[in-house]
């Protein structure tokens, strides 16, 4: 069976729904050098010697519009925003006034801005409020060591920090001991929930044979551990596991000093990823939405260690078929700073995942996955 086809028709996942896959920058990603305002005068102001230059000149950036370019080091992805199937949100965070990278990241991924609320993650939320595509283990799965925050809450989440690895070798199979384990992990012991999901996931890996699914359509994932992991997504989603999310980890963003040299090594390794990604599910992309986010922005202007300190606003990605790609989506607020030191957020990103939820994975109740939050519901904005 193609690639195509185990996407398009697959037998678990209905036809509206598509797969989400969550890439979170840890370390507060910086937007401003991302996506350039370059038409803003400010920018250059306030980052004399990190600031990008704006396109055509030596180290430009990559044109976009008239007001904003990519960072060079992200052109793999202007094709991909070229064919309508890249949108970039700037200006964009949940307005938790929060600058600890442990405290945002709670936040954010609670989808809440105050510490009080649910503990429970946001998609955590709306996977359980929503029907399941199938009784599959693989519903959500973290390509991690460790379930996030914002699949907390759903049902016996999978962790998979690398899925060649995870299940028992041919001789225990053998022997019998799974079927022991299935036994003895039965309700009412207190852990028959996670290890059950576990077992029944390492017999349903094994049926999918996931080593043997390679990159499809000549894409060639970075080696390293973003792209690693991205792989194993790809992996997944071509098999016949019915997987309706999968989140990712993008590691090293707390870009406090030499930031032109820093986030060059960060966003070659996201472009080159998600380039390659969308290479490897080729008309499959009809059905999978990326979402690309960070837990806050960093500040208006380079400090003394030319880098730039933690900060309110940030970039966005939305990635697949079906997103209004081919667009900046921003209301810009502007590089004059004056007393704030941060770009302000316009655009709440609970906003945009809204939309995405309701348009893309089935429908959605905003009020669950997002208490207290009351808009606004931008209509087609995004999706």
């Amino acid at each position: 069976m193609s690639t195509v086809n185990k996407i398009t028709a697959h037998p678990a996942i209905p036809s509206d729904h598509d797969i989400l896959v969550c890439v979170f920058q840890r370390g507060a990603a910086d937007g401003l050098n991302a996506l350039v305002p370059y038409s803003d005068a400010d920018y250059y102001t306030h980052r004399p010697t990190i600031g990008v230059a704006v396109p055509g000149a030596a180290g430009g950036g990559v044109y976009v519009t008239d007001d904003y370019a990519l960072n060079p080091a992200l052109a793999p992805l202007k094709p991909i925003y070229d064919a309508g199937d890249l949108a970039l949100v700037h200006a964009t965070g949940v307005p938790h006034q929060i600058r600890s990278h442990f405290s945002a990241q709670n936040l954010i991924e609670r989808g809440v801005v105050e510490k009080t609320g649910p503990n429970t993650g946001w998609l955590g939320r709306h996977l359980v409020s929503s029907a399941a595509a199938s009784n599959s283990a693989f519903r959500a799965i973290s390509i991690s060591g460790n379930v996030p925050v914002a699949l907390s809450g759903a049902v016996d989440p999978l962790a998979i920090d690398n899925l060649n690895d995870f299940g028992f070798d041919q001789g225990i199979l053998d022997s019998g001991y799974t079927d022991v384990l299935n036994d003895l992990y039965q309700s009412p012991v207190p852990i028959f929930g996670p290890a059950g999901a576990a077992l029944t996931a390492m017999s349903e890996l094994q049926q999918a044979d996931i080593a043997s699914i390679l990159p499809a359509n000549g894409a060639v994932y970075p080696d390293s551990a973003f792209g690693n992991k991205m792989r194993q997504a790809g992996q997944l989603i071509k098999s016949e596991l019915p997987v309706e999310v999968v989140c990712v980890d993008s590691d090293g963003w707390d870009h406090h000093e030499s930031l032109p040299t820093y986030i060059d090594i960060s966003l070659t390794e996201l472009a080159d990823t998600l380039a390659a990604f969308n290479t490897d599910m080729g008309a499959g992309m009809s059905r999978i939405t990326v979402l690309v986010y960070t837990e806050f922005g960093r500040r208006v202007a380079e400090n003394g260690s030319l880098g730039t300190d933690h900060g309110t606003a940030s970039l966005a990605y939305l990635m697949g078929g079906g997103v209004n790609g081919g667009q900046v989506i921003s209301d810009w607020p502007g590089l004059d700073i004056g007393v704030n030191e941060d770009l302000q957020i316009t655009t709440d990103l609970r906003s945009v995942i809204s939309e995405l939820l309701n348009k893309r994975l089935g429908g959605t109740d905003v009020a669950t996955v997002f208490p207290g939050f009351n808009g606004p519901f931008d209509v087609n904005a995004f999706i």
